[in-house]
């Protein structure tokens, strides 16, 4: 199911506004088409419209509950986690970018209750743990998959919210050290994205010395699986990206002048893996 936006997209803010006023149905269908498998419908006109009305302030607060109750569930993030079907990410991924468009607003709307943020987060880490499908750009078509590194901008918005529980900490960060296992080495700026969401535990304070216990542990774990197992292709593949991470993280960490005992481990371990010293 899909109608064209085109004229309401031109419209001005209190034509949009009025418009979805009278016709409600508008939001049904903006849910239907959050996983359109034509890039064009998608995103130049589904998720744009998303965002305007967003921006504006015209989607009603039972409408944002009920997006965040359907997106984060079985029909969102979670869907069809299991299945050989390669159009199923697209759902699970865009679910994911609506949300995050939610979490973000909600920090000024305050709209969502503190038991449906810690509900988004249990689903966002369980698919960040969980996806298996690693496609970015797909083809001229579909557009862009990315799930991936779209779950790891949700996951970074949702540690920015107010009801962000830290005890959520842990379960992030073993989050981002499974995917540095699973066999596929990111090509698409996924690694910033993982550095994002360290960058924003930090933000709230957490101390320093556990991302140093967790750098290491990473590390740890290479030197351990090298010893056990070899150098097969999923120890190189984790490797390169444990290392394109830590570069990165090492960067953002000079350049904002944060955690100069953190960098400095961060740096002693890429000499080290580099070989360099």
């Amino acid at each position: 199911m899909f109608t064209d936006y085109s004229t309401l997209l031109e419209a001005l803010p209190e034509q949009r506004a009025q418009f979805v006023k009278e016709q409600e149905a508008i939001f049904d269908t903006i849910l239907i088409n959050v996983g359109h498998m034509e890039s064009a419908i998608r995103d130049q006109q589904n998720y744009q419209l998303f965002i305007q009305l967003l921006s504006e302030n015209t989607i009603p607060a039972p409408i944002l509950h009920h997006y965040v109750d359907y997106l984060s569930a079985d029909k969102g993030l979670l869907f069809e986690m299991t299945t050989a079907d390669p159009s199923a990410v697209i759902q699970r991924s865009y679910s994911a970018l609506f949300l995050t468009a939610i979490v973000h607003a909600d920090r000024q709307l305050g709209i969502l209750t503190a038991e449906e943020v810690e509900q988004l987060t249990t689903a966002a880490i369980t698919l960040f743990s969980k996806e298996q499908d690693f496609r970015s750009y797909i083809d001229e078509t579909t557009g862009w998959a990315h799930s991936i590194a779209h779950t790891a901008d949700l996951i970074c918005a949702i540690i920015q919210h107010p009801h962000f529980s830290i005890r959520f900490t842990s379960h992030i960060l073993q989050a981002i050290r499974t995917n540095l296992w699973k066999g596929y080495v990111f090509q698409d700026d996924e690694e910033e994205r993982f550095t994002k969401i360290v960058m924003a535990l930090m933000a709230k304070g957490i101390e320093d010395a556990l991302f140093n216990e967790w750098t290491t542990q990473l590390f740890d774990r290479l030197e351990m699986v090298a010893y056990e197992r070899g150098y097969d292709a999923t120890w190189f593949k984790a490797r390169t990206n444990l290392l394109n991470m830590m570069k990165t993280l090492y960067f953002y960490l000079k350049f904002s002048k944060q955690s100069d005992k953190l960098r400095e481990t961060v740096s002693n371990f890429i000499q080290q893996w580099l070989r360099l010293s």
